[in-house]
Parts: C-alpha cells; structure tokens; sequence
C-alpha cells in the first residue's frame, strides 16, 4: 500500500491505544474489499535512529511467513500526515483483543473458567514455536494480551510480530519495557535481550492471565511473579476456585522463568511438555468453552438492538367478490375433552368462501354506507339475505366444530421446541454416576443436553454423594469439573510459604524443595513440615483433608543474640549475577543477597559483556560484606560519513576515523556532529568478546 493511500483511507476513529501507538481501520486500497489496521507507532519510539531499520529488516524478513495464527503483515511505510507517522499497516483481524476481553471479565464479573483459559493457551503455546521454527533467529518479543485476538469462532491470531528487534534498539531498562510497554522480558545481567526465551516468559505472562481472568498488575511483575503464579487457582465454570493441578503451575512456573536453572529455553520445548500437562490432567481445553465464555461476553458487553418500530397497520379493505366452489362438509369425530395442561395452538385460518360474505360499497366518498343505507339494502333484498345468513350460520358451526379438532391436532405437531443448552460434566476421577432431577444419566465424563431453568445434579462416587445446583440458559454451554474423594487413595494438597521465602521444604521427612512449594497427593491426615534456612529451622504438624489443598505459613527469625548468617551487597555499573559452586545466588539488582555467614567465593558473571570475575569474600554474622565491580576496557572503533566530531556519554574523544579506542565495557552513547549535516545519537554495547563498531552516514536523514 502507498504511504498516502494508508493516510487517507484511515479512520479518524481510535480502535485501540498502547504504549507501542494508535490503531486505526482503514481501507485496503482501490478495488479491494478487505480492511487493514494502520499502527501509527508513538514518536517516542521511531526518534531512535536504529528502530526503523530494525523494524523494515524484519518485516522484510517475515514477509512469506503465512499463517492463520499470526495477523498479515502488509508493510511498514511513513504516512503522508503532518508528521511522516511511521506506521505498520496489517491486514484487519476480526475479534476481540484479549486485553479487552480480560478487562471486561474482572469488571463484567465473567466466567472465563480454566477450560477456556487452557484452550486459548493451548494455540498459543504452539503458535510461538511454529514462528521460531520458521525463522530460528527471530523472536515476536511483544508477545501480550494487547497483541492477541481472539476471534468469533474461539481461534487465537497473534498480530504485530515484526517489532522485536525495533523494541530492542531502545536499549530500556526490564522495568520501563514493563511500566511502559507492557512488554515482559527475563532477568539478564546488562540489557534485555529479545530473543527466544523473551518469547517463552510472555507466552507465560498470557497463560497466568488468562488462569487468573484478568491481566497482570504493574507491580506483579517481575518482584511478585513468583507469588502469583503459587498463589493461582482455576476458576470452575460456576465461577468457583478449586486447586490448580501442581503438574499445570510447574509449568507456569517454567515458563515464567521463575527458577532460571530450570526454566523452558525455547517454546517447542513448552509446547511438548504442556502438551504432557494437559494429557494427565482431566481438563476439556475445547473450543466449546470459548463459544461458551464468548457469549457471555457478548451478553454483558454489547448493548441489545434497538427494537424496531412497529409501522401502523393499513387499512382494511374489502375484497371485490369472487366465485368459489361451495365448501365440503366436515364429518366431526366424537369430541373428548383436552388435556388441562396441554398447549392449544390455534389452526390455520380457514377462509370464508367469497360467495357467502357480501361487499358493502363505499359511497362516492370514499367511506362506508351507512347504517341507514345498508338497512335500505337489505329491505330491496330481503328474501336472498335471508337465504344467505342461514347458509352462513351453517358455515360457522362447521368451522367451530372443526377448528377445535384442528386445535388439539396442530397444538401437538406445530409447537415449539422447548428451549435447550448443553452441560458438560467431568469428574477427577471418572466414572461418578449423574443424576439430574432424580434421573440417572450415566457416568461421567458425559454431556447432555438440559431443558432451560433450574437443575439439581447429584454426583455418586468413592464418599459422600456431591450436590451442585445448575441454571442452564437457551443455548448455553455449561462446562463443570469436579474433584471427587478417590476410592480407598483420596489425596489432597500442601501449600508451604515461609517468610523470608527460599528456605528448604520436607514433608514427612521428603525433601520437596525451596519455598514457596506445592506439595500433591498427600494422604489425608496429620503431615509434619520441616523448614530450615540459615535463619534456623522449624517443625510443624499440619492436617490435609482429601480433595482439599492445606496451607501453611512458616515465620523464620534469627535465632536471638546468636546470627548464623549475613548479606552481600553488590555495586557494578549494569546488572550483574552472583554464583557460588555455580549455583546462582542472585543479581546485583537486589539490594542484598543473604547468605550464611563466613567465607565465600563469589563469581561475578555479566554473560553478555563477557565478563567473569572471582571475589572472595567474608561475611560477618548479621552483617552487609559489600562487594565493588570496576569493569575493564574494551575497544571501540568509529566512523562517520563524511566525517564528524565524536562524543561518549557527554565526552569528546576525537574526529573520525576513531579505530580500537578503549571504553569500559557495557552501553554506552554515542554522539556524532557534523557543523553542515547535523548529529546523530546511537546506542553501543562495548563487551569484551570483541571489538565493537559503529559507522553512520551523516547524509542520510
């Protein structure tokens, strides 16, 4: 599409707004009947001189990627308005943005139960692998509720997919891409990086949404990702919470990265193991649930049509007589008396014969004869009057008698179909009997069809039978999951939390891992928990109910007048993380790391500098041991067309051509001024890998 056809087929009219920029429609262009969406992106962003470049090689790169979970992308031009908008024109994908319909689900009070939830899941998972497969050296990197559709027949699209490597050039910090964009990315120990793995934390950023019904807050990620995720329950179809399956938020878990050691490196590898997830689990993750969680959407969002107004009826007007043959007789069955509840509809209207009715004139008036003419018509006619009223009195007993049989025939044949919806039962485990109003319908799982209105379900298995009361509406699709007590085995669940968290989970003296920890198929009964940290240890007895998950908080205090350990502060000039006998203890982002107290050897690793240091380090017994990192030099070689003078971070250091000049390692700024051609700002990374380079041509706007 031409620049200034995008221009001025666009609508005035705002269809959404992010930090990334303004949608609008627009038309395709002349002749064409399919839509498009402009994405004028915000100035903020395009006045970095690499993200247009960044942002047209990609596009370029992914223009033959075809596919119906991903929105075309058509290209990427300068609108003709005032300000030359760079804009990424896409073909228009009809739907609902998932921001909005999880917007709408927490202040609406939707349903978007975990059948749903896992369905949408379940097609982005493998959506995001199968762009990474196409293109291995590409990532969506803004992979969010904002830039997935959910369109009408319940299909996941994902749009926007060619701004990554834009979004990269604006070398932000994790917390401004959060705050600002809405765009999640891992921890990393300089800046972020686009990549794979950015892929495979949104994805998780969307799933935990979707489970959750509502988008994540601004201060629940990154410090408080871990919480939620532990903290999550699947929403029933009824709306209820009952236990997420500890199988379903390991993998959460995993895909959030919120251990780094054991989190999914790309999503082929996500998609595998959901699939494994969801194949031991008892969830129906169908389309059904979508349709289902769509309608009421609809239902609360839209606003019913207006009625139409109802136009005055015209008026009657006689027909002209017309001869018709004499009508049959009608030979009546002996009459029985209807039933008291049935629904008499009433029979096919029966037409007099035009014989047996006479017109009345209009005067030259237009208008009807009156009374007096009319009795002055019949005194000229008196004898073929006569005739006819007995003849027509005739008529209509025939019809009465014969209009009741019809009624009691077509009220049975031509009545409407009660109105039905669908309900979906499954229970963990099957094979519990159903019985609906008193009737038995089998064994779950099972699906029925229900007549509108109120239901009592009783569900029979391994304890106490399970009463849930259901409203089916018309054409509704109920789905419900019910854990039910296992025979002779019933299990149930642990939550251990401690505060500070981190501290070594047992139960029953199994180790279970590092806190938060979520503890399946425990027995019902009495369990003994055993924490320990460098904070000291505690014991506590905790009693699990079958079908039911226990949770238990554990306080951990430094034993009195007797610390057993302390910190580690680190000081760096980018982000950098701390490994002992390689295992990671944390990043210099924290503001103190804790550890037991004495002496430690501390690794001091920035990956993407290419730096590693040794520290050796003692800490005192309730106290902060600071650790202080002055990067080395790397080198950096410049060069500018046709020539300029050189600034870095605010210092002159020459004209170019600038070669192997030492700059410590890490970003950096980099300024070139030209007193006939202007300046130019760009971003450089200086690491230790290897020399960096950067060379602008002046001349080029």
């Amino acid at each position: 599409m031409e620049p200034a056809l995008a221009a001025s087929a666009a609508s005035d009219v705002v269809t959404f707004s992010d930090g990334l920029g303004d949608r609008r429609d627009a038309v395709a262009g002349p002749g064409e009947n399919d839509g498009v969406e402009i994405l004028s992106l915000r100035s903020e962003l395009t006045e970095v001189p690499a993200f247009e470049f960044a942002l047209r090689e990609r596009a370029g790169r992914l223009a033959g990627f075809r596919h119906a979970y991903f929105g075309r992308v058509r290209s990427v031009d300068r609108l003709s308005d005032a300000k030359s908008t760079l804009a990424v024109i896409s073909d228009r994908t009809p739907g609902i943005r998932l921001s909005d319909l999880l917007a709408a689900t927490e202040s609406q009070r939707l349903t978007l139960d975990i059948n749903a939830a896992l369905c949408l899941v379940r097609q982005l998972v493998p959506a995001v692998a199968l762009l990474h497969e196409h293109a291995p050296e590409v990532a969506h990197g803004a992979i969010g509720p904002e830039r997935v559709i959910v369109g009408p027949n319940g299909r996941l699209v994902i749009v926007e997919h060619v701004l990554g490597a834009a979004l990269e050039q604006l070398r932000y910090s994790h917390e401004r891409y959060w705050k600002e964009l809405r765009i999640a990315l891992p921890r990393s120990a300089s800046l972020p990086r686009f990549d794979q793995r950015a892929d495979v934390m949104q994805m998780g950023v969307v799933a935990l949404s979707l489970i959750l019904g509502r988008v994540l807050r601004e201060d629940e990620y990154p410090a408080k990702i871990g919480d939620a995720v532990s903290s999550a329950w699947a929403i029933s179809a009824r709306g209820g919470l009952e236990p997420l399956p500890a199988g379903l938020r390991a993998w959460l878990g995993r895909a959030l990265q919120v251990d780094l050691r054991n989190s999914f490196a790309t999503a082929k590898e996500a998609s595998i193991e959901l699939d494994k997830v969801l194949g031991d689990s008892d969830y129906m993750a169908a389309p059904a649930a979508v349709d289902a969680f769509l309608q009421q959407y609809h239902a609360a969002v839209d606003p019913p049509p207006a009625a139409a107004p109802v136009a005055p009826a015209p008026k009657a007007v006689a027909p002209a007589p017309k001869p018709a043959p004499a009508p049959k007789p009608i030979v009546a069955a002996p009459a029985t008396p209807a039933p008291a509840a049935a629904r008499v509809i009433a029979p096919p209207p029966v037409s007099m014969p035009a014989a047996f009715i006479e017109p009345i004139e209009p005067d030259d008036d237009g208008e009807s004869d009156s009374e007096e003419d009319h009795s002055m018509t019949q005194h000229r006619k008196p004898a073929q009057r006569s005739g006819m009223a007995a003849v027509a009195a005739g008529v209509l007993i025939i019809l009465a008698v014969g209009g009741f049989f019809a009624a009691r025939k077509y009220g049975t044949a031509f009545a409407a179909p009660p109105p039905t919806g669908t309900l979906s039962i499954t229970t963990n485990p099957a094979g519990a009997e159903v019985v609906v109003d008193g009737e038995s319908h089998g064994v779950t799982p099972v699906n029925l069809t229900l007549k509108t209105g109120e239901h009592q379900v009783v569900l029979k298995g391994a304890g106490d039978p399970r009463t849930i009361p259901i409203t089916i509406a018309a054409g509704a699709q109920v789905s419900q999951f019910i854990d039910m007590p296992k025979a002779g085995a019933a299990t149930g669940q642990l939550q251990v939390r401690t505060e500070p968290a981190g501290a070594q989970v047992s139960v029953d003296g199994v180790p279970r891992g590092p806190s938060p920890a979520m503890v399946a198929d425990l027995a019902p009964g009495s369990h003994t928990v055993a924490v320990e940290s460098p904070l000291g240890a505690v014991k506590q007895t905790v009693t699990v109910e079958a079908g039911t998950t226990a949770s238990v908080v554990v306080p951990l205090a430094p034993v009195e007048n007797a610390p057993v350990s302390g910190w580690v502060s680190v000081s760096a000039p980018v982000d950098v993380q701390l490994f002992e006998n390689k295992k990671l203890l944390g990043s210099s982002q924290s503001d103190r790391i804790m550890v037991s107290a004495g002496k430690h050897d501390i690794e001091v690793v920035n990956e993407i500098l290419g730096y590693r240091a040794m520290r050796t380090v003692q800490v005192p017994a309730g106290k902060v041991a600071s650790i202080k990192i002055d990067f080395p030099k790397g080198t950096i070689a410049l060069n500018a067309i046709p020539w300029a003078e050189v600034w870095i971070d605010g210092e002159k250091v020459g004209e170019t051509p600038i070669g192997n000049l030492p700059v410590t390692i890490g970003p950096h700024e980099v300024v070139f001024r030209n007193p006939d051609l202007g300046e130019q700002k760009n971003a450089v990374t200086v690491t230790l890998n290897a020399p960096a380079r950067l060379s602008v041509d002046l001349r080029k706007k």
